[in-house]
């Protein structure tokens, strides 16, 4: 069965277990967080403190960890979490958001990808590059333009290699690599970009598909899929409103997400070897 194929059957699976997703994440985005992790048909618990951390994380069939706020506390929880979700075979998706804008955030992923198993590590193109070493000019969490296609994707196999892990490379066209697969994915619209929070929207999806896989590449690419699609119907319904409804009609669009709908809409083609 194709990759597309597989990724909207995933959606309806998603759908019938409804998973419960423990996200360690930043106040900017939590609420929607929450409420796209719930219009996707999952369970999110939003839960940071130390003390409860790795209990909460037990019960849990994923696990988000995004350094949008760090701090000393919560990196504690986000490691006492992570350790636990190794311990019990469950998948973990880290979102370094703003990695190499300070010490605090890169010392803190450093630490997280030194000591957690990472399934999926979802990041746009500076994020990325920081974290191979590569050093470009950030610029917070915007996506680094400097990278050609070409880099880009021996940037995302590169990371899918060292960290044994799938990454989700986002930008003008998103790149979902294995260390044995690449697959390019089209779409979306322009204006996902306008709305604060649907990058930590798409890892928070990525998990949920997760949740419902041993196939770390497959949620990555219906997680992609799922955001990308709901930003083109959003658009469609709503982005003439402007930005505030566009927002709204993304939750919306994955309230209605089922395989019909997100195979629909997924662009994903595999990107074959390098010679």
């Amino acid at each position: 069965m194709e990759l597309i194929d597989q990724a909207g059957l995933l959606a309806d699976t998603l759908r019938q277990r409804c998973p419960v997703i423990h996200c360690i994440t930043n106040s900017v985005t939590i609420n929607d967080c929450a409420n796209a992790a719930l219009a996707i048909g999952a369970s999110p618990i939003m839960a940071e403190a130390p003390e409860e951390a790795a209990e909460v994380t037990a019960h849990a069939q994923a696990l988000v960890l995004n350094i949008g706020q760090p701090s000393p506390r919560k990196l504690d929880a986000m490691l006492r979490s992570g350790e636990q979700a190794g311990r019990m075979g469950i998948p973990v998706v880290l979102d370094p958001v703003g990695v190499g804008v300070s010490s605090l955030r890169t010392t803190a992923v450093r630490q997280i990808l030194e000591r957690v198993h990472i399934a999926v590590l979802r990041c746009n193109h500076a994020e990325a590059a920081c974290i191979y070493g590569m050093h470009p000019d950030t610029r917070g969490v915007d996506s680094d333009r400097s990278l050609s296609q070409e880099d880009s994707e021996s940037l995302a196999r590169g990371l899918a290699a060292r960290y044994r892990c799938a990454v989700a490379l986002t930008g003008a066209t998103d790149l979902v690599a294995s260390p044995s697969h690449l697959c390019k994915l089209e779409g979306g619209h322009p204006m996902l970009s306008r709305v604060t929070g649907m990058g930590c929207v798409s890892t928070v999806l990525c998990a949920c598909y997760a949740a419902v896989t041993d196939d770390s590449l497959l949620a990555a690419a219906a997680g992609l899929g799922a955001i990308s699609a709901a930003g083109e119907i959003a658009y469609q319904n709503a982005g003439h409103r402007g930005t505030g409804s566009f927002r709204a009609a993304v939750i919306d669009a994955l309230s209605q997400m089922d395989a019909a709908a997100l195979h629909a809409h997924l662009k994903l083609t595999e990107v074959p070897d390098a010679l």
